[in-house]
C-alpha cells in the first residue's frame, strides 16, 4: 500500500505534467491584454496585407509616378518668347505711350528649336530613370517580403517555444506551491524546495526574454502589414506543409537562372549602363548649337514704316562645346559597366551561399529523428512514474525535465533556421520559388 506522501505526489505530478504532454497538439498561446485584438492570419494573407498597406512600398509607388511625370515634362516643346518694345514719350505730339500710327512699337516673337535630337534623347534618359525607379520598387519589395516571411515564421516558432516555457513555469510553480506545504511539515528537505524555487526564477527570466523577442517580431510584422499597435498577430501555419519542404530539389543552375531573371538590383545595374550610355549621347548632342527662329514687327524705327522681318540666331561653339560633360559621361559609362560586372558576381555568390546553407540545413534536419518528440514524451512518462515510486530524486527528475524542455527549444530553433535558409534562397533568386 502506498504511503500517503507517495499518493499525494502521484496525483500532484499527474495534475502538474498534463499540460506538458498536450503542448505539441495544442495551439500556442500568447498573452493578450484586454485592450488588444488578436488577428490570426496565414502567410499568404500576411503578404496580401503587406502589398496593400506597406507604407514604404506605397511611398516608392509615388516615386514611380513622379518619375513618369518627368517623362511628360521632357516631351514638351519650349514656349515661344514674345517681346514688346513700346515708346514711352512721343515728342512730336507730346503723348505718352503713343500706340497710334505716329508712335513707336516693336514686337518680336522667337521660338527655340533643339537640334541633334536633344528632345528625344532627354525623353530616353527620363524613361530609363523611370525604369530605375520601378526596379528600385521591386527590389524593395523583395527585401521587405524577406523580412515579412522570416518574421512570420520566427514568430510562429517563438510562440511555440514560449508555450513550452509557460507550461514548464506553471508546472514548476504548482510543484513549489504544493511541496512548500510539505516542506513546512518536514516531509521535503530544504535543498529540494530551494532548487525548485531557483529553477522557477530561471524559468521566469527565460520566459521574459523570449517574450521580449516575440514582441519585437510582433512589432516588425505590424509595421510591415500596417496593422494597429493594439493588434496581436497570431501566425497560422500548416506544419505538415513545412515538414515536406525540401530545398535540395532545385539545382544551383536553375536558381541562378531564376535570379538573373528576377533580381531587380541586377536589372537596375543593367539599366544604369543604358542610362549612362543615353546620357553620353545627350551630352554629345548638347554640344550642337540650338536654333532660334523669330519674326519681328517695327512700326517707326526701321528703314521703312511697318517693317516686318525674320530673324535666325544660333550660338557659335567656339570655346564651350560641352567637352567636360562629355568626358564625364564617358567615365560614367565605364563606371556603370564595372558596377554591373560586380553586381553579377554578387548575385552569383549570394545564390551559391543560400543554396549551400539550405543544403546543409536540410541535411541536418533530415538526419533528425521525426519521432523524437513522441519518444521523448513516452520517456518522460517513464521518468515521472519512477519519480512517483521514488526511484529517482526530485533533482534528477527536474534535470531531465529541463533537458526535455531545452531539447524541444533546440528542435524549434532547428526548424526556424531551416526555414530561414529556404527564405534566403527566395531572397537570393528574387521571388518565392519555395512556398508554403
Amino acid at each position: 500500500m502506498l504511503k500517503p506522501k507517495l499518493i499525494f505526489l502521484h496525483f500532484l505530478l499527474a495534475f502538474t505534467l498534463q499540460p506538458v504532454y498536450a503542448h505539441i497538439t495544442s495551439k500556442p498561446t500568447f498573452p493578450i491584454t484586454a485592450k488588444s485584438d488578436s488577428l490570426r492570419l496565414t502567410l499568404s494573407e500576411a503578404e496580401l496585407l503587406f502589398q496593400e498597406r506597406s507604407l514604404p512600398l506605397l511611398a516608392q509607388k509615388t516615386a514611380i509616378e513622379a518619375s513618369r511625370a518627368a517623362i511628360i515634362q521632357a516631351k514638351l516643346f519650349e514656349n515661344p518668347v514674345l517681346s514688346l518694345d513700346q515708346g514711352v514719350y512721343n515728342p512730336t505730339n507730346g503723348r505718352y505711350f503713343d500706340v497710334t500710327k505716329q508712335g513707336q512699337t516693336y514686337v518680336q516673337l522667337d521660338q527655340l528649336f533643339y537640334l541633334a535630337g536633344k528632345r528625344n534623347k532627354r525623353v530616353q534618359v527620363e524613361q530609363l530613370n523611370t525604369q530605375l525607379t520601378e526596379q528600385a520598387y521591386f527590389d524593395l519589395l523583395r527585401t521587405l517580403r524577406f523580412a515579412l516571411r522570416t518574421s512570420f515564421i520566427e514568430l510562429h516558432y517563438k510562440l511555440q517555444g514560449y508555450k513550452v516555457l509557460q507550461e514548464r513555469t506553471q508546472a514548476v510553480q504548482r510543484l513549489v506551491t504544493a511541496l512548500d506545504g510539505q516542506y513546512r511539515k518536514g516531509n521535503i528537505p530544504l535543498k529540494e524546495i530551494t532548487r525548485l524555487k531557483a529553477l522557477l526564477f530561471q524559468l521566469g527570466n527565460q520566459q521574459l526574454s523570449l517574450l521580449n523577442e516575440i514582441q519585437k517580431e510582433q512589432a516588425e510584422l505590424r509595421l510591415l502589414t500596417s496593422t494597429p499597435a493594439t493588434t496581436t498577430l497570431v501566425p497560422v501555419v500548416n506544419e505538415a506543409a513545412l515538414n515536406n519542404l525540401n530545398g535540395t530539389e532545385l539545382s544551383f543552375a536553375q536558381l541562378l537562372e531564376t535570379a538573373q531573371e528576377n533580381r531587380y538590383d541586377l536589372k537596375a545595374a543593367e539599366t544604369d549602363v543604358h542610362l549612362q550610355q543615353a546620357n553620353l549621347k545627350l551630352q554629345k548632342a548638347l554640344a550642337v548649337p540650338d536654333l532660334t527662329v523669330g519674326a519681328n514687327y517695327d512700326r517707326q524705327s526701321n528703314f521703312i514704316r511697318d517693317y516686318v522681318g525674320l530673324n535666325v540666331s544660333v550660338p557659335l561653339p567656339l570655346w564651350n562645346r560641352n567637352q567636360g560633360n562629355i568626358k564625364m559621361a564617358r567615365h560614367e559609362v565605364d563606371r556603370s559597366q564595372q558596377l554591373l560586372s560586380q553586381q553579377q558576381l554578387v548575385v552569383e555568390n549570394e545564390v551559391m551561399q543560400a543554396y549551400q546553407k539550405a543544403q546543409e540545413a536540410q541535411k541536418f534536419y533530415a538526419s533528425f529523428d521525426p519521432n523524437f518528440r513522441q519518444d521523448f514524451d513516452r520517456l518522460l512518462e517513464g521518468v515521472t512514474s519512477s519519480f512517483v515510486r521514488r526511484n529517482i530524486s526530485l533533482i534528477e527528475f527536474l534535470d531531465y525535465y529541463e533537458t526535455y524542455t531545452d531539447s524541444i527549444t533546440q528542435l524549434l530553433e532547428l526548424s526556424t533556421n531551416r526555414l530561414r535558409t529556404l527564405e534566403e534562397i527566395n531572397f537570393a533568386v528574387g521571388k518565392p520559388v519555395i512556398s508554403y
